[in-house]
């Protein structure tokens, strides 16, 4: 029930997903961002939420890769604000250890890796499918065993790979719903995916089959 009713009240703050997430506050005042990005209003959100911050106060750098230490720390402001309703997390003298302790301790994280390095696709969404709980993450799409062609159900991440494929955070990287679990994942790709993760209106509806 306590769950149950944070998820409303985050809800209501979040004005239920009925009105856009930029009506919040004011425009970002990042200078390498347009408002004809398309990742505009995923970043705003994001950074509204207390989730993303700039490199500097007019700086996001929406391309550069996100580090695991980066990760970390945005799996650990996620479950903290779906259980508690706020973000009070805040960095150490290793700027990024109370993130890596937190996820830990609430079961996000069960290894170390190395914090500076660049994330891939499959090492985010193992750390990401844990942030939230099962029923946060409910499946809304229908993708089937073996339908995403580069990560058969024998790979190393393919369980949470096929359950933010199946809740709906993320959909692929081409039109037959690759996954690229090895290449890297930009700022504002993430921005986007913290969108859905956060806001269930937002998750993207579709059905993969495999492919005979």
């Amino acid at each position: 029930m306590k769950k149950r009713a944070l998820a409303i009240l985050l809800t209501l703050a979040l004005c239920a997903g009925l009105v856009s997430f930029t009506a919040l506050a004011a425009d970002l005042t990042f200078t390498d961002i347009e408002e004809s990005e398309w990742y505009y209003s995923d970043v705003k959100t994001a950074v509204e939420l207390g989730l993303l911050n700039g490199r500097s106060e007019t700086t996001f750098a929406p391309g550069d890769n996100l580090t695991y230490s980066e990760v970390v720390k945005l799996a650990a402001c996620i479950h903290q604000r779906y259980t508690t309703g706020s973000v009070t997390l805040t960095n150490g003298t290793v700027w990024y250890q109370p993130y890596v302790d937190y996820c830990k301790a609430n079961g996000i994280l069960n290894q170390d890796h190395d914090w500076s390095a660049a994330v891939t696709r499959a090492g985010y969404m193992e750390i990401f499918a844990k942030a939230l709980p099962d029923e946060a993450l409910t499946a809304v799409n229908t993708v089937a065993d073996g339908a995403i062609p580069d990560v058969p159900v024998t790979h190393a991440s393919a369980a949470a790979i096929y359950k933010l494929y199946r809740a709906g955070i993320v959909q692929g990287t081409d039109v037959d719903g690759s996954c690229a679990p090895d290449s890297t994942i930009t700022r504002a790709e993430v921005a986007a995916i913290l969108t859905r993760m956060m806001d269930s209106t937002q998750r993207k509806s579709f059905t993969l089959a495999v492919h005979i």
